[in-house]
């Protein structure tokens, strides 16, 4: 007779994603992922399924768990254009303060090229993503705090494609003041 599987999924799913956060999918090994979820393969096998089916499953909880709390912090502010600086200024403070890069962004550079699959499941999750900013960048424009000629969605993707190059700019050269001066600038520029 098979044996129950006892573990709490999403205590053990994010203690996976810390692994790929920290060592990227292709070095992590299968044995360090057992170790860090502190389980065994077989419950592993049977439950979420093999290596690549586990990284699929930790880049949904990564997003979902980000997508939840930009909308927590969106819901606090009273206009779209503060909702706006404000996510671009955790955005600075995120990439200046932790060492880890956004887990999305890593794994596209290392995974995406190659896998169909991981590709189409970033792609959803980065959709999804953009989909949101743009509609926070409709209502700022709507509020007359962004010019209302420019196309919502390719400014939303211009905003998020920023701050892949700040992570870039930040790993290079270690310079905060520099992070900072590109997020004030972006604003500046963004802004009516």
């Amino acid at each position: 007779m098979a044996r129950c599987v006892e573990f709490n999924e999403v205590e053990k799913i994010e203690k996976a994603m810390n692994v790929f956060w920290e060592k990227g999918y292709n070095a992590t090994s299968m044995q360090d992922l057992v170790d860090a979820m502190q389980i065994n393969r077989s419950s592993l096998y049977n439950t979420i399924g093999d290596k690549r089916q586990l990284f699929m499953k930790c880049i949904s909880t990564y997003f979902e768990a980000a997508m939840c709390e930009l909308k927590q912090k969106v819901a606090k502010e009273k206009t779209a254009m503060q909702a706006l600086i404000n996510l671009i200024n955790d955005k600075v403070a995120s990439i200046v303060d932790t060492e880890k890069s956004c887990l999305g962004v890593k794994s596209i550079f290392e995974m995406a090229s190659e896998d169909v699959e991981i590709r189409q499941l970033l792609t959803k999750k980065n959709e999804v993503f953009i989909s949101y900013i743009t509609e926070i960048v409709k209502k700022a424009m709507e509020e007359g705090a962004l010019d209302n000629s420019e196309d919502p969605t390719l400014l939303s993707e211009y905003i998020m494609t920023s701050f892949t190059g700040w992570k870039q700019a930040y790993i290079l050269h270690r310079d905060p003041i520099k992070i900072k001066k590109m997020a004030t600038f972006l604003i500046k520029n963004i802004s009516k």
